[in-house]
Parts: structure tokens; C-alpha cells; sequence
């Protein structure tokens, strides 16, 4: 199977450079704005619900991912009833063992609520739109994939990082905290 090839071995050997990319550059930015869009939604939601309830309604990916799969043209996926039983089950008992393990109060915010759940749907393309790219040309390879989808990407993430001012506070720190030259921390 071309996909699990591709998805879990990377022949460093070879490298990467975007004269030899098979995909074109458009196939990368709608693969970049899912995953920036999710990355933002997600990460911006923990401002309206706490850790826990967000853990909570991200534990429902699976379902989403297996829904989203049976609808997304180049897979149409079907699961045995068995395996819609098994994800439900899988799910409820995150949600279960979440709220048990909460030491604060569930909080929800209708804005947050309608962040994470943007941010599940895109989750639910992202996986479904690689294997769409790895399916439909067998030749992309992990390492295209993630190079592309990271340079296509990285101008999508720094505005909202700008905005909120964490790219200053990271800045900052870095700025800080230097990365030893000799590989051990510094006195």
C-alpha cells in the first residue's frame, strides 16, 4: 500500500527539494490552511474552555475522521458497523475518563465550543486530504508533504502569532535563553 509507505518511511537518502516535487503548489496550500486553521482554532479555543473540556471534544476526531472519509471524493470509505461501534465506544470512554480525571470544573463558552469543533472538522479533512494526496499520486513522498505543507503554512501562522503577540513573547524568550554552543546547559 502506497500510503502506509509513504506515511510511516522516509528515505532520507534521497532528500527533498522542490524541483523534484510531484504535487502542485495548489494541492499545498489547501493542505496548509486545514492544518494552520485546526492549529489556530485549537489553540485559540483553550482561551474560552479549559484543558479538559477541550481534551474532551477532541477525543471525537475518530468519528469525524470516519465520517469525513466516507464523504471525501477519491476515498469514500465505508466501515463496518462494528468499527462505528468501536470508535463510539473508544470516545465515550475518553469523554469518561477526562471528566473523571478533571480536577477543575468543566467550563464551556459558546465561543470556544464553536472554535474546537471548526478545529475537530478540519482535523477530520487534514488526515483524509493526505491520504488523497499519497493515493492519487503514489510518488509524493513524507518528506514533500511535510516540506511543502510547512512552507505553504508558515505565512498562514505568524499573523494570528503576530496579532496575539506570542511570536514577541517567543522572540523574547529565545532571546533570553540561548541555545548553548556546546551542548550543555548554560550557569
Amino acid at each position: 500500500m502506497a500510503f502506509a509507505r509513504n506515511m510511516y518511511t522516509i528515505d532520507s537518502s534521497s532528500g527533498f527539494s522542490p524541483k523534484k516535487m510531484v504535487n502542485p503548489w495548489k494541492t499545498y496550500v489547501k493542505l496548509s490552511a486545514v492544518l494552520m486553521g485546526s492549529h489556530d482554532l485549537t489553540k485559540g479555543s483553550l482561551a474560552f474552555l479549559n484543558y479538559p473540556v477541550q481534551l474532551m471534544f477532541k477525543s471525537t476526531k475518530v468519528l469525524l475522521v470516519m465520517v469525513m472519509g466516507a464523504f471525501i471524493p477519491g476515498l469514500r470509505r465505508k466501515y463496518p458497523a462494528h468499527e462505528y461501534v468501536s470508535a463510539i465506544l473508544l470516545v465515550l470512554g475518553l469523554i469518561l475518563f477526562t471528566l473523571a480525571d478533571a480536577q477543575t470544573s468543566p467550563s464551556f463558552s459558546v465561543i470556544g465550543v464553536i472554535m474546537v469543533i471548526g478545529a475537530l472538522v478540519m482535523d477530520s479533512f487534514l488526515g483524509n486530504l493526505q491520504e488523497v494526496i499519497f493515493n492519487m499520486n503514489p510518488e509524493t513522498t513524507q518528506m514533500e508533504m511535510l516540506f511543502c505543507s510547512t512552507v505553504v503554512g508558515l505565512p498562514l501562522l505568524i499573523p494570528p502569532m503576530v496579532l496575539t503577540g506570542e511570536v514577541f513573547e517567543a522572540w523574547n524568550s529565545c532571546s533570553e535563553n540561548p541555545l548553548p554552543t556546546n551542548g550543555l546547559p548554560s550557569t
